[in-house]
């Protein structure tokens, strides 16, 4: 069995903009949900073949089209890039649309100032081909480029692609899977940024040490949310206030 890369847009978010504006040409009510076979005579596909599912699919992740009853239309965050009036105004929502895919919001977070280079090397090993690897480093780096993502310094509000029960299902399954598979003496704990390995056997001092370690480095291991951080800030904001005052 041929190994499959995880999912991001393989097209460019500037490509995948292009064609919204074909999409929002072709139809008098932006709000009107459009059934696939009107969407695939908008962006001139004659088919629903490998490349319109993959360019369909990558306007979703996007989250330049969402789903409306039993097709889509153009969502807000969309209309929004369509609508605004300068690069300036525009850039918000593109940041937005250029974090949206799960693979890509993961860089951001934690390797956004690497090299291209470091970035296939990270990509490579939470489970990418090579092919996948280059391509979606490629792509992210062009996405920032057209957002401007490395001038961003805090995460955009962004939903969640699957509810929290059912991504915590999916890591269970995973370490069930990897811990079957791994060596005997290894403890491999699948995270969203990659896998955790801990060698069984250690002593009762080491595991203390672990422990402590992760205890102290816990502020620069977790990623807050952004409305998690505005309460942190608005804490030591009103600290600050009442020792002044």
């Amino acid at each position: 069995m041929n190994k499959r890369s995880p999912r991001f847009p393989f097209v460019l978010l500037e490509e995948a903009v292009e064609l919204l504006r074909k999409l929002d040409a072709y139809q008098s009510d932006r709000s009107a949900t459009l059934k696939r076979p009107e969407i695939l005579k908008a962006l001139d596909y004659a088919s629903l073949h490998g490349a319109a599912v993959k360019t369909i699919g990558a306007m979703r992740a996007y989250d330049l089209l969402e789903k409306s009853g039993d097709g889509l239309r153009i969502s807000p965050v969309g209309a929004a890039i369509l609508d605004a009036s300068s690069d300036e105004e525009r850039r918000p929502n593109l940041q937005k649309a250029a974090l949206s895919p799960l693979t890509f919001r993961n860089l951001w977070r934690t390797a956004r100032h690497m090299k291209r280079s470091e970035l296939i090397e990270l990509l490579l090993s939470r489970g990418f081909t090579e092919q996948g690897a280059k391509r979606a480093s490629r792509i992210y780096r062009k996405n920032d480029e057209l957002a401007s993502l490395q001038t961003l310094e805090l995460e955009p509000e962004l939903p969640e692609r699957a509810p929290a029960k059912k991504k915590m299902a999916a890591a269970r399954k995973r370490a069930r899977i990897q811990n079957a598979n791994a060596q005997p003496n290894m403890l491999r704990l699948p995270l969203s940024t990659g896998v955790a390995v801990i060698p069984k056997g250690i002593s009762r001092e080491e595991f203390k040490l672990l422990m402590e370690t992760l205890r102290a480095w816990r502020g620069q291991l977790i990623e807050e949310s952004p409305a998690a951080k505005k309460k942190a800030a608005k804490k030591k904001a009103a600290r600050k206030r009442a020792a002044q005052g």
